[in-house]
């Protein structure tokens, strides 16, 4: 088997790959943020409209709203910054694929993926996603440039080797 081919992967190509660690690296400011706009404007409306209350307690209400605005604008900036890709991964790469190894080379420098040290590999919508034994390294491979010839012989080698394709791995 010998796989040759060049390709550029746009910044979304990696959208469904970041996406999960994104919405993880939010959620905490998001539910923070949620949580505080349903308790603001409650507790500024129970100390305005009762007479025992000092008005301080809805002012520090309204200070829980803009605190929730400031979460909520945090979560944006951490699920942006999460998404964001080096521009490097968007360089155009050269790809060889044989029995051996898989190599990736870019004007930057190359990378190789000896097949003996992958542990498995997944299918996913847009790429092979390929994770190595040692370290917990990953690489993917795009399917968009890959001639149905190559992506059939690329996942019959997979079969062979014992690699998985199709499940699902969750991060341990």
């Amino acid at each position: 088997m010998r796989i040759e081919f060049t390709y550029a992967r746009p910044r979304e190509y990696f959208r469904d790959q970041q996406a999960q660690a994104a919405r993880a690296a939010a959620m905490p400011s998001l539910l923070g943020a949620v949580a505080l706009i349903a308790v603001g404007p409650s507790w500024a409306a129970f100390a305005l409209l009762s007479p025992d209350v000092t008005d301080e307690l809805a002012l520090a209400g309204l200070a829980l709203m803009l605190i929730a605005v400031g979460l909520a604008i945090r979560a944006h900036d951490q699920w942006q910054e999460g998404m964001t890709v080096p521009a490097s991964w968007c360089l155009p790469r050269e790809w060889l694929i044989t029995e051996e190894a898989l190599e990736s080379t870019t004007p930057i420098g190359s990378t190789t993926w000896n097949w003996a040290g992958i542990r498995y590999a997944v299918r996913i919508p847009n790429a092979y996603f390929f994770r190595a034994e040692v370290g917990g390294r990953s690489f993917d491979v795009p399917r968009e440039p890959l001639t149905e010839e190559q992506e059939q012989a690329l996942e019959d080698f997979m079969v062979e080797r014992g690699l998985v394709i199709d499940e699902p791995v969750r991060a341990r």
